[in-house]
């Protein structure tokens, strides 16, 4: 009898470690399990930061060719002719030509020679940009204009068209004149040929040196007295006779 009680007493203690050993088991696996969903968890969290925090590239807007010149230059030089004859000579640097819109800019120190119909030089055109009309190679110059004749004509301004067509020059905006005996114009509106010797220009405004201010004879025609003007003397009193006399009357 004791030896099945002590038989007993050890199936009841195989069966009590078989219970706790599959207990601990399923405890473990169940702390596998949480573990594995905080992990998931954890890096569902880090890969959305991730994606957020990721720095995406910068794309510049597309340009297309039109806007984009399709020759470029230091330095150019243009000839302009007619009937033969060379009328404007253009040296410019800084030169992006567009062949689609067909027009041509001119970024920095315009020179352009002029002539006449003999094909002597006749004026000088300066500025800092301009731009060119390809279809009909008219010239808009611009940014401190200046034209110069051979003969001392000055024409100061901040735009001007230059008509290869008909060889005019024209300007909407200010113009200032100056000729070579000194005179000054100024006014809005501007239209000459490009030998500065037929021009005119709307609303004017004349600026004379003070030396035009003459008569006929060369002298001046105000003049300063040579002796200063003083007031005239006093009247002298009235005697008692003349007094009398007025009296009797």
């Amino acid at each position: 009898m004791i030896l099945l009680k002590q038989g007993s007493i050890r199936i009841e203690n195989a069966e009590l470690k078989i219970e706790n050993n599959i207990s601990h088991h399923f405890q473990f696996s169940i702390l596998n399990f949480q573990f594995l969903v905080l992990l998931a968890i954890t890096l569902v969290f880090l890969l959305a930061s991730c994606s957020t925090n990721e720095v995406k590239p910068t794309t510049a807007p597309l340009i297309s060719s039109d806007e984009l010149p399709s020759q470029t230059s230091a330095h150019t030089r243009m000839t302009f002719s007619s009937d033969g004859k060379v009328r404007a000579v253009m040296n410019a640097h800084g030169v992006r030509v567009f062949e689609g819109k067909r027009h041509t800019f001119l970024d920095s120190n315009v020179h352009v020679d002029f002539f006449d119909r003999e094909s002597k030089h006749s004026s000088v055109l300066t500025s800092h940009r301009a731009f060119i009309d390809d279809n009909t190679k008219n010239m808009t110059a611009y940014d401190s204009v200046r034209i110069l004749s051979d003969s001392g004509t000055l024409v100061q301004t901040d735009s001007l068209v230059w008509d290869n067509g008909t060889h005019k020059l024209r300007s909407d905006a200010f113009v200032r004149i100056t000729e070579k005996t000194g005179r000054i114009t100024k006014g809005h509106g501007f239209e000459s040929d490009q030998d500065l010797v037929n021009y005119k220009i709307l609303l004017p405004i004349i600026d004379a040196p003070s030396n035009s201010f003459q008569n006929m004879n060369g002298a001046p025609a105000f003049s300063t007295p040579s002796q200063t003007l003083s007031m005239p003397p006093p009247l002298p009193p009235q005697t008692d006779q003349k007094k009398d006399t007025d009296l009797r009357k």
